[in-house]
């Protein structure tokens, strides 16, 4: 479990190793690298799986970052420190807008595209960014981010998971959400592109997906049934597989 210091910054990542073209992973917002710790595990043998903690999250140092194109160009001083010239790139929520917005400014450097549970813009509630700018946890509970196939017990769980976040990580993140809007540069993407998106997702509708379907070139669209917008956490088994497939065909 190794840090990168980026810019002074000790940034925490985990690497599965490997010789073929990394994937960077990037969480989605208030999360942390064990967002994705059902690919690191599963997607061991598919290569080079880089999963990071952003600035003020999980085990990173640093300071929050305000809005999603300074967090693309941090991706891009951590990818420099690691002397990663070119990779594939996968995003969750506030990630996928990270990494929409990280191939538009640096598209040289991006082989393919996966997008998770996210879209061309982010729009957030006023009552939930009102709730952590004032220090209160903003969610009542889980069920607006997992689906049918999630257990009660489950939920419970991933709540007090939760809880431990500073309402101020959520309300940084929200607030870079909120005013992020690729709407009319999206299609600007050319890369070949995965979109993965819960059936139940309704932080992230599946409307969210098929319009950046329907904007970008050379895409796949896959809609996974009963899961909500934690599709790779809820659905590992059939997300991997996609990710998996998507990798291969990069490759051939």
């Amino acid at each position: 479990m190794p840090y990168a210091s980026v810019k002074g910054i000790n940034i925490f990542y985990e690497s599965t190793g490997g010789d073929f073209l990394p994937l960077i992973v990037i969480h989605g917002a208030g999360g942390s690298s064990q967002s994705w710790s059902k690919q690191i595990s599963g997607l061991q043998k598919q290569g080079n799986l880089i999963a990071l903690d952003l600035p003020g999250h999980g085990k990173s140092g640093g300071s929050l970052l305000a809005d999603i194109s300074s967090m693309a160009d941090f991706l891009n001083d951590f990818v420099q420190t690691l002397g990663i010239e070119k990779f594939s790139l996968a995003g969750h929520s506030m990630g996928g807008a990270i990494a929409q917005e990280f191939t538009l400014r640096y598209p040289g450097k991006v082989t393919g595209l996966i997008l998770l549970g996210t879209g061309a813009r982010l729009r957030v509630g006023q009552g939930i960014l009102d709730a952590a700018a004032s220090g209160m946890f903003p969610f009542k509970n889980v069920d607006h981010l997992y689906g049918s196939a999630t257990s009660d017990e489950e939920k419970a769980k991933e709540m007090k998971e939760l809880q431990k976040i500073p309402a101020n990580v959520f309300w940084a993140d929200f607030q870079a959400c909120n005013t992020f809007n690729r709407i009319d540069d999206v299609e600007k993407i050319q890369v070949p592109t995965l979109i993965l998106v819960g059936e139940e997702d309704v932080m992230t509708p599946v409307k969210y997906s098929q319009f950046l379907a329907d904007k970008l070139t050379n895409t796949n669209l896959r809609i996974i049934k009963e899961a909500g917008h934690m599709c790779m956490q809820e659905k590992a088994t059939e997300v991997n597989a996609a990710i998996r497939n998507f990798l291969e065909n990069l490759r051939v």
